[in-house]
């Protein structure tokens, strides 16, 4: 089987949704490409998440599975899947690596036809994904960074599993970069993204209160620190009450696509948001970044070195054995004093400077 793995020419990277979890895989991929630049390689995603992926140089092939199609239910959600895994079929990858590791990736990972299927063993999956793979890459710390756990899937195909924060595989888009540098001076190079949303099923748990956004953000503008705002599905009329709030020295990011928000936190000097796609999207870019974290580890989601990265979170109110949806105060007891430190040690004395020669 090692031989068999080692000699393997054909990948199909399993990660159907979550869109940080998805950029956290993009160092895995690139690393498949770079120890096997020959090598075929496919990438099978949810159809909401592909065009943040669809940038990227090292995949040959995405697999793109409809989501409202499976959420229409009966013969349309069959359909799909049938059409779906003839598609993966047909293409006969040899590996399948299933980094979503999850009952729905699961399905996917066992019937694409792949002959050697990688995933996590039981206790370190989820939904009982361990029975869909069958070679099992045990995790020394089931808590490290996702990005780390997610390189570790390479092993048994003989590739190195280490992390290079110089070359991470950013599906970052050429034209989009060019827009986000001639918006980002129009806007008069505002130092700190913020991102003060979160996804619906993560609010009650991950994201700060609006009162202590608008108050952080006045404090930043009193000192010299402009921000942008920026927001997801649902969330402009939220953002907009804060900016109103907030006043001079803060904006509203506009309506961007998703490459095209990639592009624009990759411009500042600072990040601080909820525990998002955002967030990752900004780091992985080398933005230093301030992040609200629930119950779960801060260090599985925190930045990797040499990217500064400071997490946020009321310990003591961390509780074992509770659910994390129970939890908001994790995140809420987390004082502006607290968040406006964080944000002005990674921005340094230095800022002043710069922001005065810029005006």
């Amino acid at each position: 089987m090692a031989a068999a793995l080692t000699e393997a020419d054909s990948f199909l990277a399993v990660r159907l949704g979550a869109l940080g979890d998805a950029l956290r895989v993009c160092p895995a991929v690139r690393r498949i490409r770079r120890e096997r630049p020959r090598a075929r390689i496919g990438w099978a995603v949810e159809d909401w998440v592909h065009p943040l992926l669809a940038p990227s140089r090292d995949v040959d092939h995405f697999h793109i599975l409809r989501r409202g199609e499976l959420r229409a239910g009966g013969l349309r959600a069959l359909r799909e899947w049938r059409r779906f895994l003839g598609e993966l079929r047909a293409a006969r990858y040899d590996v399948a690596l299933d980094f979503h590791s999850r009952f729905k990736s699961g399905v996917v990972t066992r019937f694409c036809g792949a002959q050697w299927r990688v995933g996590y063993p039981r206790g370190q999956d989820t939904e009982m994904n361990h029975l869909f793979t069958n070679v099992h890459v045990p995790l020394a710390d089931n808590d490290e960074s996702r990005v780390l756990r997610f390189l570790h899937i390479l092993a048994p195909l003989g590739i190195p599993t280490d992390y290079d924060p110089e070359d991470l595989g950013l599906p970052i888009d050429p034209s989009a970069v060019e827009k986000a540098r001639a918006w980002y001076a129009q806007a008069g190079r505002p130092e700190v993204a913020v991102f003060a949303g979160s996804s619906q099923h993560q609010a009650g748990y991950n994201r700060w209160p609006e009162v202590k956004w608008v108050e952080l953000l006045r404090r930043l503008a009193a000192d010299g620190m402009r921000t942008v705002v920026f927001w997801g599905p649902a969330e402009e009329f939220y953002t907009q009450e804060i900016v109103k709030a907030v006043g001079e020295g803060c904006q509203a990011g506009p309506r961007t696509t998703l490459p095209e928000v990639m592009a624009m936190l990759g411009q500042f000097r600072a990040f601080i948001g909820s525990n998002t796609a955002a967030m990752h999207m900004a780091w992985m870019q080398g933005v230093p970044t301030v992040f609200f974290c629930g119950p779960p580890e801060p260090r599985t989601h925190a930045p990797l070195p040499p990217v500064p990265g400071r997490a946020l979170r009321a310990d003591a109110q961390v509780r074992t054995g509770v659910s994390k949806k129970k939890q908001p105060e994790v995140v809420a007891a987390v004082t502006v004093d607290e968040a406006f430190a964080a944000v002005t040690s990674l921005l340094g004395p230095a800022r002043f400077v710069a922001t005065e020669l810029e005006r």
